[in-house]
């Protein structure tokens, strides 16, 4: 179990292992490819202890930036982005999967001005494509975007894609620094952690 005693960064990763949001095997990617590891943020919604940890932590990451509103990306990002804006007292928008085809038709959720400042929540980042995505539907309705704030930097060319774009991504941590963090409380071996790198094209 995740220990008291240790940094904040290193408890939750303790508590995302605990509750199986990091898992290590032989899992086939979305794009096909084979992973030694398997993240997955979604299961915080099922254990609030651990969501009150990850949202502590976005808290911290987004203490110096200067934003009006959230703006979630669906799905993995909206649990997230509830949970801050209770915590901050932040406004929260999220774009749909699909635009309305009845009602007012809108292709976002909740209330903004135009000229308002969001900043765009998701729980990890791979490619980057899902915060591209939610970052054009928000800035076509007529925000501002220039910073976004993730859990996890899976160190896959998303920070990069997002930089060539002129925007900011700010992680909590990364995939090497949470093996190594596994490495040092014996969650994993140093094998197992050269394995999952290996496996991602990461040295």
């Amino acid at each position: 179990m995740a220990m008291t005693d240790t940094p904040p960064i290193e408890n939750l990763v303790l508590t995302l292992h605990d509750i199986g949001a990091v898992q290590f095997g032989r899992f086939r990617l979305h794009s096909g490819r084979e992973s030694r590891i398997y993240i997955d943020l979604r299961v915080l919604v099922s254990f609030p202890a651990a969501l009150r940890q990850a949202t502590a932590a976005y808290r911290e990451l987004l203490a110096g930036l200067e934003y009006d509103l959230l703006a979630a990306t669906p799905l993995a990002g909206l649990p997230i982005g509830t949970a801050l804006c209770l915590d901050l007292d932040k406004p929260l928008i999220y774009p749909r999967k699909t635009a309305k085809s009845y009602g007012t038709g809108k292709d976002i959720e909740g209330r903004w001005s135009i000229g308002q400042t969001a900043v765009v929540i998701d729980d990890l980042i791979t490619s980057g494509d899902s915060l591209l995505e939610t970052i054009a539907t928000v800035k076509a309705a007529g925000l501002k975007v220039h910073d976004t704030a993730v859990l996890i930097d899976r160190e896959q060319g998303g920070r990069e894609m997002l930089a060539e774009q002129g925007y900011a991504l700010h992680a909590y941590t990364t995939l090497r620094q949470l093996l190594e963090m596994l490495v040092v409380h014996d969650r994993l071996t140093h094998y197992q952690r050269r394995e999952v790198l290996s496996s991602l094209n990461l040295t």
